[in-house]
């Protein structure tokens, strides 16, 4: 069985994302630098529990049992129904032989989802993505903003960006605030002040987003390169007084 290893001079988490392979963007195959995705099953009963494993085999389909770590995990798994609602952020473990295992696993509703998987492999990082399935019906609210946000939320989170032009680095800068508008306490989440995954609509490409540094307390902060013009929908994970908040906001690029 191969194990695959860090080298001795790999770069850390942050280098790390900036050294992948896949270009601006990622998680459209199942299959990309040497690593292919394999998982035991594919449709779920929606709502009902389940246990979700998969491997990633090399080229010879041997699985790879050495990863490094990126944001604080050795996996990130990100599950989105195609419609862009839905949204979970998941950290499998990984057992002696290879497989990683999430645990009562649920796709909440009917549709079908997409799964992404993030790991670093001997300093690479890689996102990997494929279909799941949760049968029955179910309708799609294209007039829905945020899959995430409620007019009860204990927390007001707001973007601020000027005009986002294709292939320009942009600062995405989240202003937090509790609803009486005082600012909360943003705490470390997976190593930085927030996490950001970003989706584009139509084919749910996958972009890596960086966080960057802030002295504003009731902001968090992030950098990315939208390679195309379009619509692309932003989740936020912050940790915010001790309470983990998701937020879903649609930007137009």
């Amino acid at each position: 069985m191969r194990t695959h290893g860090p080298s001795s001079d790999a770069p850390d988490a942050a280098e790390t994302d900036a050294r992948s392979s896949h270009g601006p963007v990622a998680g459209l195959s199942l299959a990309a630098d040497g690593l292919r995705l394999v998982t035991d099953r594919t449709t779920f009963e929606p709502g009902v529990p389940a246990d979700l494993t998969f491997r990633l085999v090399d080229d010879h389909g041997h699985p790879v049992e050495a990863f490094e770590e990126s944001h604080g995990r050795r996996s990130h798994l990100v599950v989105v129904r195609r419609d862009l609602v839905a949204f979970q952020h998941l950290h499998p473990k990984l057992d002696d032989a290879g497989t990683w295992h999430c645990e009562g696993f649920t796709l909440p509703q009917a549709g079908v989802f997409r799964a992404f998987v993030d790991v670093v492999v001997d300093g690479r990082a890689t996102t990997l993505g494929l279909d799941l399935f949760a049968p029955g019906v179910f309708e799609i609210d294209e007039a829905r903003a945020s899959a995430d946000r409620h007019p009860d939320d204990e927390f007001e989170v707001e973007l601020d960006h000027g005009s986002i032009e294709a292939g320009d680095v942009t600062r995405l800068t989240f202003s937090v605030s509790r609803r009486d508008g005082t600012v909360p306490d943003v705490r470390p989440y997976l190593g930085a002040r927030g996490h950001l995954v970003a989706l584009r609509a139509g084919d749910l490409a996958y972009l890596h987003v960086h966080p960057t540094e802030t002295a504003d307390e009731g902001s968090v902060e992030f950098a990315a390169t939208f390679p195309t013009p379009g619509e692309y929908r932003l989740f936020l994970q912050t940790d915010l007084d001790g309470t983990l908040v998701t937020r879903a906001i649609d930007v137009e690029v």
